[in-house]
């Protein structure tokens, strides 16, 4: 059997704004910690002879990212639309070890977002300190890959909730549904 590869930590992530040309325009006053959004599927109850039980279905809660800025400034302000979807991509860099020869192995994780602002927190003013400004977003598309040494992607999650995507684990869950449409 062969042995795995144990995840250690992440050494570092850039956020990039995605521009509408697709090219990454990275952001500067970003936080130390960004907290990823939570995936959280619509259930129906099913009221079965042994019991309830939750069936996962394949829409999902709303999604919501806090994107952190160490200072409130054109940058952050960039994110704050009405009219226009946030496009974000986060890219980071990984740590494993790996089990059979104890040397430790770089990968990478790439998220992408879009959405909108749905709340702007400007933080706190203080000397000689940061603001602690944040926007928080309500994300209709998430896309999370792993990227190995070879630079070669797996997609873990890819949701966009506009156009009826939804992919777990590689697999479209969908394509199932989809022909009967």
């Amino acid at each position: 059997m062969p042995k795995a590869n144990i995840p250690s930590q992440i050494y570092d992530f850039r956020l990039y704004n995605v521009l509408s040309d697709n090219n990454l325009n990275q952001f500067v006053g970003n936080g130390s910690e960004v907290t990823l959004p939570t995936i959280t599927n619509i259930t129906a109850e099913a009221d079965l002879a042994g019991g309830k039980l939750d069936m996962p279905g394949m829409r999902t809660e709303s999604m919501e990212m806090e994107v952190p800025f160490i200072l409130m400034d054109e940058e952050a302000a960039s994110l704050m639309s009405l009219n226009n979807a946030a496009h974000l991509a986060i890219y980071g860099a990984a740590q494993r070890s790996k089990a059979a020869t104890h040397d430790f192995e770089n990968t990478g994780l790439r998220l992408e977002v879009k959405g909108y602002t749905k709340e702007i927190e400007l933080g706190t003013l203080k000397r000689s300190d940061k603001m602690d400004s944040k926007v928080k977003l309500t994300l209709t598309y998430i896309k999370l890959e792993s990227v190995d040494a070879d630079m070669k992607k797996f997609t873990i999650a890819e949701i966009d909730v506009l156009n009826s995507v939804y992919i777990m684990n590689g697999v479209n869950v969908r394509e199932g549904i989809d022909k009967f449409l």
